[in-house]
């Protein structure tokens, strides 16, 4: 049993995890990419000379004379780190229903729009600079910008987006004429 594949970032160096042979001797083998194996004798063997953003691929054969040997092969990708996500600036809008994000476009990795406060449906979620559909009048929506890569820590950004209601219609009331004094009283409508 060579372990299980390993999904890593940003690095190098590695180390093997085969099983230790009760009966035979192991013997790791790199049959795909490039790595070297410090001790390839060893079921726990170091690995270096990992290529970041490439994956290797490795076989652990167990020996034992005539017999049939036992083999195993894993896979280990070595991923970038992600583009720094930036999701955009908070939108103020008014009286609308839709919108359009203005996240940055990854270099490195995939990005992905979710809702995670509010309402609203996104309309291309891997697309940086998706539509945006579904808002609620009066309401706000909170979106993340996540940017993944392989094995490496994921990257997020959040924006605000919100959506008021136009506001009431102004009535400042009749004109007024007065006579000989110093006080009045304004008559606007209250805004709703």
């Amino acid at each position: 049993a060579a372990g299980a594949d390993q999904n890593l970032c940003n690095v190098t160096v590695a180390t093997l995890a085969g099983n230790t042979p009760t009966t035979g001797t192991g013997l790791w083998t790199v049959i795909a990419g490039t790595a070297t194996i410090t001790t390839p004798t060893s079921a726990t063997s170091g690995l270096t000379g990992l290529t970041i953003g490439a994956s290797v691929t490795l076989r652990w054969t167990i020996s034992n004379g005539a017999c049939a040997a036992s083999t195993d092969d894993i896979t280990i990708s070595v991923a970038s780190p992600p583009t720094t996500s930036a999701a955009g600036a908070d939108q103020n809008l008014c009286n609308v229903t839709v919108a359009t994000l203005a996240g940055n476009t990854p270099t490195t990795g995939t990005g992905l729009w979710t809702v995670i406060a509010g309402t609203a449906t996104i309309t291309t979620p891997t697309s940086a600079t998706s539509g945006l559909t579904g808002l609620t009048i009066g309401a706000s929506v909170t979106l993340r910008w996540t940017i993944s890569n392989g094995g490496c820590a994921s990257s997020t950004d959040d924006i605000t987006i919100n959506i008021a209601a136009p506001p009431t219609t102004s009535a400042a009331g009749s004109d007024q004429n007065l006579c000989n004094v110093t006080t009045a009283t304004l008559a606007g409508n209250t805004p709703a």
